[in-house]
């Protein structure tokens, strides 16, 4: 997308961090700090900087940072700061890609999902040399929004993402899918009072997944008890939390259906607390297969996410974009996925494509 020509600059012109200054009444100096999130700047002289930097499309030059950076491809790795098991997972798998291919890997922590942040992020990353972005979630999804992101054309992967967004290349398994796959498994095993823990809403994967656990419990006939759909956060203590409030119901569910491996975890120490027997008293299904849930008693019946194999998915489109012809990555890559059975549901293994 063009740089839109502030006003009395020639047509054509792309706006540079001199324009931004005129434009405010500020130094290049204070522009600068502003992008990079350094110095101390008062917060309306900030505002005034950003509103200027979007009123003339003004963007960092990364063709001519790319020219004068080190040597090596630089992609960086955009998270939030929240620990997990899928973060570790999804770091290492990353971390191993880049290695392989002689990239070097950059790595931008935020500490929260807002628009403002993860714009900020891709600044941090550009000042850093970046060349090239893979998003965990729920970043792909703000910065597909982002017209600031837009206007830099920065080739960007989302990895683990629910659908496709514009301005990147989502790599990803049917979450959808995979959910129906879980929740049939349960229904099979002759679960009828199923809960399911989604993730947060903002994050498509969290709202694919339910929208595979409906499906199949549509497809089977059964009923969905409002009090058994609940809202956590991905992490292990919502996982306790609701899971404390779920199996001190009256009337608790015989099986459990999380979106994420540490909710499940959650929920799973929660049971052998109160004594229950599991799979006998609670089955649990869950989403990843982290190393935390292979290594849990009982080991957790998940779908897989192939990290390895999305991350390598990943770093190759970011490469062939940045070093052959190909253009800005878009679309999406749907990798396949296992349905893996364990002792937590108690059945036999039985992979899905």
């Amino acid at each position: 997308m063009a740089n839109r020509p502030a006003p009395g600059q020639p047509p054509h012109r792309p706006a540079t961090l001199k324009t931004v200054a005129d434009r405010t009444g500020v130094s290049s100096m204070t522009v600068s700090n502003v992008i990079n999130g350094t110095g101390k700047v008062g917060a309306e002289t900030r505002a005034r900087v950003k509103e200027a930097i979007r009123a003339t499309g003004y963007v960092p030059n990364l063709q001519a940072r790319r020219l004068a950076g080190a040597a090596g491809t630089r992609i960086a790795l955009i998270h939030s700061g929240d620990r997990s098991p899928f973060l570790t997972d999804s770091l290492l798998a990353v971390l191993a890609s880049t290695h392989m291919a002689g990239a070097q890997l950059i790595v931008c922590e935020g500490t929260s999902a807002t628009l403002e942040d993860a714009e900020q992020l891709v600044m941090d990353a550009v000042k850093a040399g970046a060349e090239g972005l893979i998003l965990i979630p729920p970043y792909a999804e703000r910065l597909s929004n982002s017209d600031t992101f837009m206007r830099l054309r920065m080739p960007a992967i989302a990895l683990a993402g629910a659908q496709a967004l514009p301005g990147m290349q989502t790599v990803r398994i049917d979450n959808r899918l995979a959910a129906d796959q879980l929740a049939s498994h349960l229904i099979d095993s002759g679960h009828q009072r199923i809960a399911f823990l989604a993730g947060p809403m903002e994050h498509g994967d969290s709202r694919e997944r339910l929208a595979g656990f409906e499906d199949a419990m549509a497809r089977a006939g059964l009923p969905i008890a409002p009090e058994l759909v609940r809202y956590g956060r991905f992490s292990f203590q919502s996982g306790c939390d609701i899971g404390e409030d779920l199996l001190g119901a009256s009337s608790a569910p015989s099986a459990v259906l999380a979106s994420n491996d540490d909710m499940a975890l959650g929920v799973l120490w929660v049971a052998h607390r109160a004594g229950l027997r599991i799979p006998q008293d609670l089955s649990l299904a869950a989403f990843d297969d982290t190393a935390a849930a292979r290594r849990a008693w009982p080991p957790l019946t998940v779908a897989n996410q192939p990290m390895a194999a999305m991350a390598a998915t990943a770093t190759q489109a970011l490469l062939d974009c940045l070093t052959g012809d190909a253009g800005l990555p878009q679309g999406e890559q749907v990798l396949p996925h296992h349905v893996i059975i364990r002792r937590s549901s108690e059945s036999v293994t039985a992979p899905c494509n």
